[in-house]
């Protein structure tokens, strides 16, 4: 199962709690997303059809006792994709009962404003989101074997909605604007979008996904302890290259003094810091200070006037 895959079946579970509005507003953003429309009596029928078997199963529960209103289940069907698809058909009623339609004058009814089908009221605006995620949208983010594991897929932070009604997707953006969903236009759809995995994370929350958000926070923090722990090895492997390119250069220097005869001419504390180089090649200044029994800056300050004497 995907990650996606459990945070919707995280939404669904809790979905199946939904009472009175939050059930209208749930079902209202599913059917809206993703629901396709027929004829019946000069009204309009809805259905959904879900790869996913708990999608209409909480529709059907939701519609039936919270609405009153009927809805049946058909028999599993196979796509061309050979997937396993499960279909949910509402009774015509339903249209008016969620505000989806509305009957004219002459009793021919009418499909309603998309602005007008998002909730403003909390509750029913964070149960219409849930049913907004399970019906259109998905997340990815980088998962390991294991939560501070190697990111192989080289997957990134991602949460999309996707809506095939621009004026939808429109109002949707607009309710929900302190989330701060990101748009971009896609073939035949337009898609909103999170790329924060910090933003990611609160509206896992928003549409208590809970579980989902943990495993997200140990993602970013294994993430992060990944990320220093490299950062760190980086800065040990830039050091041990500095000293290895230092330590050449000094013993360079003095094998050049040696060869122009000016070694022999030295200060004893030159000629002693030297022999300790050639001596030891790979130890640090730390560790050559050390052993001269004088400060780092001391050893350096010698290091650099050995290189400067066998320039001349």
């Amino acid at each position: 199962m995907t990650f996606s895959q459990k945070v919707k079946s995280e939404i669904l579970r809790s979905a199946k709690g939904l009472k009175g509005c939050c059930a209208a507003s749930f079902l209202t953003a599913v059917i809206k997303s993703v629901g396709s429309i027929s004829i019946d009596n000069r009204n309009f029928a809805f259905t959904v059809e879900s790869d996913n078997r708990e999608l209409p199963e909480v529709c059907q529960k939701l519609c039936v006792t919270q609405l009153g209103v009927d809805a049946q289940i058909t028999d599993a069907r196979f796509t061309s994709s050979k997937q396993t698809s499960y279909t949910c058909r509402f009774d015509a009623s339903l249209g008016g009962k969620l505000h989806l339609t509305a009957a004219d004058s002459d009793g021919s009814f009418t499909l309603c404003d998309a602005a007008s089908l998002v909730p403003s009221k909390p509750c029913c605006a964070r149960a219409f989101m849930q049913g907004l995620f399970v019906a259109c949208g998905s997340v990815i983010i980088p998962l390991t074997d294991s939560d501070i594991g190697e990111n192989r897929l080289h997957s990134k932070y991602h949460l999309e909605l996707r809506f095939t009604d621009p004026d939808f997707l429109q109002a949707v953006s607009a309710a929900y604007a302190p989330m701060e969903l990101k748009y971009t236009p896609r073939k035949n759809h337009g898609v909103l979008y999170l790329k924060d995995s910090e933003k990611i994370a609160d509206f896992l929350v928003y549409v208590n996904a809970m579980s989902a958000k943990l495993q997200l926070e140990n993602v970013i923090i294994g993430r992060s302890v990944r990320n220093r722990a490299n950062r760190q090895r980086n800065c040990i492997s830039a050091n041990i290259d500095k000293s290895v390119l230092a330590s050449e250069r000094q013993t360079e220097a003095i094998e050049r003094l040696k060869l122009n005869g000016m070694y022999e001419g030295l200060p004893d504390s030159l000629k002693q810091i030297a022999d300790l180089r050639q001596k030891y090649p790979e130890a640090t200044l730390d560790e050559i200070a050390d052993m001269s029994g004088i400060s780092k800056s001391g050893a350096n300050h010698r290091f650099a006037k050995l290189i400067e004497l066998s320039h001349k």
